[in-house]
């Protein structure tokens, strides 16, 4: 149909610019690549090739501007198959890119997806027409991703156009990524990341995909800078991908893991970045009904902005979207996936009876980001030795992939009385009287606050997220007018190390 040479020229450079989808082990062509190999000049060489395209250019001049106006992918799959004669007769049926993906019909033809239109390709072979639906086609077909948050459904064969991948997390309930998102095939990235690189969760099950799809569907419309931002969710047969940007600095946990230096710079950003989670549990509380649920270090991620690190909320997989105030509800809490570390006392009285249907206050995470406020204090003061040292006096459980205890112990269980454990009054203590926040400081009202109002075993004596964060932003206010008042110089030698009495193992409750 063709002479060699001239579709080999082509054939050759549209394979050397085919990519490898490493996330999916697919090859991909990109947009740009394609541009460039399906030109005026490649169309016409291909065409005068052909035994009777010298004839196919008198009669009809205009067929090199339409195949690159309108089937430049078809065109390209056909050089790969050494099969660029078909082009004329499949635009004189009305193939055009538009309507790829074709799949295979019932009557020796193929079909758009939509299925309102039928092409022959009657002169095939079979094994031409399924080399063409189940091979050649995809490679031109990678999706473009916007920044929406929108779900797209990709077809089982369609590559993703992610590049230079690795993965970074591999668990029972998925695989995370860090990949970069091919230029030619995203919109809206460049400026929303770090040299296009994103953080791909792939899940194992699709209910777990679902289940978070429809979390971060619900709340898309939330801009706040301490959450995350989700870019998309791709849906593909019975595997899901969500997109969200790369933690450039990892999460909290890993942070914290450097020395700090406590100066007024690192306290006051310290805070500010406080004062930007408590305002986003707020506007997931309030304005979107939405408990988070697993509030943890791990959750929060370190990503870079405009040149400035910046704290965000992640992970929305154990959140549950209300409908209606808590306590008006009847529907239990169905998920466990908890990290004792930082949940609340609460989760120990649930379902102790049949009749005891209510689900759990979003004030559950008022307690978990209190523990997070408790640590990121240790941190600021004591960086992670002092860390090191609370974790060493809370205990550890039986097993080495077991989480630290949480901070409470149960009293009486029927009785549904829990008290805070003696190692937070007793942390906190040590803290306010360490002489660069003893008396009025930033971060001496920053304890005050996680222990009187965010650690209380009690859920109605805790705060609401929206009066955590009016207490954060008088403290940050109080503190960029007065900057002594974010804590009190004072010499290495006057601060005395962490020591923690030896609490027994059995003080601490077990973890569900």
């Amino acid at each position: 149909m063709s002479s060699s040479y001239s579709d080999c020229d082509l054939s050759r450079e549209l394979e050397d610019k085919i990519l490898l989808s490493q996330i999916d082990d697919k090859r991909f062509l990109p947009l740009d690549s394609l541009e460039t190999a399906i030109n005026e000049r490649s169309v016409n060489a291909e065409l005068k090739d052909l035994e009777v395209g010298p004839k196919w250019l008198r009669e009809s001049p205009e067929l090199p501007g339409h195949i690159i106006k309108h089937a430049k992918k078809i065109f390209a799959a056909l050089a790969l198959m050494d099969k660029t004669g078909a082009i004329r007769g499949l635009l004189e049926e009305g193939l055009t890119d538009e309507y790829l993906p074709l799949s295979h019909t019932d009557h020796e033809g193929l079909a758009s997806k939509s299925g309102d239109m039928h092409f022959a390709f009657s002169k095939w072979r079979n094994a031409s027409v399924t080399e063409f639906v189940k091979r050649k086609q995809w490679l031109f077909l990678a999706p473009v991703l916007d920044t929406s948050g929108s779900l797209i459904k990709v077809d089982l064969d369609c590559p993703l156009p992610f590049v230079d991948s690795e993965m970074v997390d591999n668990g029972a309930a998925g695989i995370v990524h860090r990949a970069k998102l091919h230029p030619a095939h995203q919109i809206g990235y460049l400026k929303e990341t770090v040299d296009l690189y994103v953080a791909v969760k792939q899940f194992l099950r699709k209910s777990d995909f679902n289940k978070e799809d429809d979390i971060l569907q619900k709340i898309k419309t939330l801009r706040h800078p301490n959450i995350i931002r989700h870019f998309a969710s791709i849906e593909r047969g019975d595997k899901g991908y969500i997109v969200f940007p790369w933690a450039d600095h990892g999460n909290l946990q890993e942070y914290w893991e450097s020395e700090p230096e406590t100066s007024p710079q690192r306290v006051l950003w310290s805070l500010q970045q406080m004062l930007g989670l408590s305002r986003a549990l707020h506007l997931l509380h309030e304005h979107f009904k939405c408990r988070h649920g697993d509030v943890k270090p791990a959750n929060i991620l370190c990503v870079t902005c405009d040149g400035e690190l910046i704290l965000k909320l992640a992970d929305f997989g154990v959140s549950r979207i209300h409908l209606a105030p808590t306590m008006k509800r009847r529907e239990p809490t169905m998920s466990n996936m908890l990290t004792p570390s930082y949940q609340g006392p609460e989760v120990e009285f649930e379902n102790l009876h049949k009749n005891d249907l209510r689900p759990r206050s979003r004030k559950y995470d008022i307690w978990s980001l209190g523990c997070v406020f408790l640590e990121f204090s240790l941190w600021l003061l004591h960086g992670p030795q002092g860390m090191q040292e609370f974790a060493a006096a809370r205990g550890r459980g039986t097993s080495p992939n077991e989480t630290s205890r949480p901070l409470y112990e149960v009293t009486d269980k029927a009785a549904k009385v829990a008290r805070v454990h003696e190692l937070v009054s007793e942390t906190v203590e040590k803290l306010q009287l360490d002489p660069r926040c003893e008396g009025e400081s930033a971060l001496a009202d920053l304890l005050s606050l996680v222990k009187d109002g965010m650690l209380q075993p009690e859920v109605d004596d805790r705060p609401m997220a929206r009066e955590v964060s009016e207490e954060l932003e008088r403290i940050v206010h109080k503190a960029k007018e007065d900057p002594l008042y974010l804590f009190h110089s004072c010499s290495r030698t006057n601060i005395r190390a962490l020591q923690f009495k030896d609490i027994p193992l059995e003080d601490f409750n077990n973890p569900l």
